[in-house]
């Protein structure tokens, strides 16, 4: 490819025109790879193209069709080691369809996180996917009606108007969680909770304590709550733990706390599945080389991130007003050492 000396103008889409010997909505067809170009032609252009170094104004182009083929995705912890594969599945559908994504972390001082949104839209993207978000559903709803684009919610079930939700279904995954450990003949299960976003938690909370309350071998669960980080999960553990010596299970958050579970067992000389049996929710990779490896509740990431990208791709594309949406995909248990 030709490269241009610093200081030289950026070449537009008359001089390709002007270097093709074509016109300016003969260029714009080739660019929309519109079939109705004869091939010599279309092989001029990009030929131009290629000479020149030319890259297509996409601001210039959002004015004209009135799509700027960019999606905002706001999180509201990067850290997450769970994001990294949201991240990666909108990742790869937005590339799939041309498109690209504006990635953002929602700042809780912000309005809480609203300030964030409306920077986003300041950017002109098509649509906006929240992961998994602490906004109240009150100021979801609030967003989708003035936005002016789709929303889509991943990670957590919510029935707002106007937004699809796109997440595991919780009751599900406690059964299983809950079920497995009383196979296993655990009869006094603790839980470990985020105490950061109670619009969140509240599904897994509820979920977990139906399915302890719907085993009678297995009493009433105690319940600790902090960060949802390894080192808050290992304090968390501990003073659970410490407060309730017959625990026989710890049931984590997230992963990541329940690795802190495993720390503060083997902080308190308990062997792990043996005194202590450990679950945590995610599936991250990092639970695998954990000591002993972890058992988890999977979801798939991948193909939760990729069902909300097309959520939105088919709003933008029909024009028509969304209408609000949940869609729940089922978990799988992976059974490992530490229960």
């Amino acid at each position: 490819m030709k490269r241009r000396p610093s200081g030289i103008e950026r070449p537009t889409i008359v001089d390709v025109a002007d270097v093709a010997d074509v016109s300016r909505q003969t260029v714009s067809r080739v660019l929309a790879d519109h079939p109705r170009v004869a091939p010599a032609t279309r092989l001029r252009v990009k030929e131009a193209i290629e000479k020149l170094g030319y890259r297509p104004n996409r601001m210039a182009r959002a004015l004209v069709t009135r799509t700027s083929l960019t999606f905002g995705f706001a999180a509201i912890d990067m850290q997450d080691l769970h994001f990294g594969d949201t991240c990666s599945g909108m990742q790869a559908a937005a590339r799939e369809h041309g498109y690209y994504l504006v990635v953002t972390e929602l700042d809780i001082d912000d309005e809480r996180g609203m300030g964030t949104l409306e920077t986003l839209l300041t950017l002109g993207v098509d649509g906006v996917a929240l992961f998994p978000s602490f906004l109240q559903d009150s100021d979801i709803e609030q967003f989708a009606a003035t936005s002016g684009c789709p929303v889509v919610v991943i990670g957590r079930e919510c029935q707002i108007p106007n937004v699809v939700s796109i997440a595991m279904d919780e009751t599900a995954a406690a059964d299983l969680v809950v079920g497995h450990l009383v196979d296993r003949g655990r009869k006094r299960i603790g839980i470990l909770m985020n105490e950061m976003f109670p619009e969140v938690v509240h599904g897994r909370y509820v979920a977990l304590h139906r399915a302890i309350a719907h085993h009678t071998t297995v009493a009433s669960a105690p319940v600790e709550a902090e960060r949802p980080k390894i080192s808050h999960g290992r304090r968390a553990a501990t003073t659970l733990l410490q407060n309730h010596p017959d625990l026989d299970a710890v049931v984590g958050f997230n992963d990541t706390m329940a690795m802190g579970a495993l720390l503060a067992c083997d902080d308190l000389g308990l062997r792990v599945p043996q005194d202590v049996a450990v679950v945590g929710y995610d599936g991250i990779t990092f639970g695998a080389i954990a000591n002993p490896p972890l058992t988890t509740i999977v979801q798939d990431s991948i193909g939760m991130a990729d069902a909300a990208f097309r959520a939105l791709l088919s709003r933008v594309k029909d024009g028509s007003p969304p209408e609000g949406e949940s869609r729940l995909w089922q978990p799988e248990l992976l059974i490992r050492g530490s229960s």
